[in-house]
């Protein structure tokens, strides 16, 4: 994904998530409070690790916005005609 942020121009579907919002970083806040929401930490527990280069590493959940995949789009838009 590109540094450039993105905003909403129109949903069409928003799952759980607030469909006022349309700032990246305004849905991305959302998506955290929906994770804290369930506990989401607890999936994998604390976990913390050394590498053979030495660093430190954990694991983490969390919600990424990436470009749709073309057939998803296009199966979630033909659901949408037929509502």
């Amino acid at each position: 994904m590109s540094d450039k942020k993105l905003t909403v121009k129109r949903w069409i579907r928003c799952g759980e998530l607030d469909e006022k919002q349309t700032e990246q970083d305004d849905i991305l806040d959302d998506c955290g409070q929906l994770l804290d929401k369930v506990y989401t930490h607890e999936i994998l527990g604390e976990v913390l690790f050394e590498a053979e280069d030495g660093k430190m590493y954990t694991i983490t959940v969390e919600a990424v916005i990436g470009e749709a995949n073309p057939q998803f789009a296009k199966d979630i838009l033909a659901e949408e005609d037929d509502v």
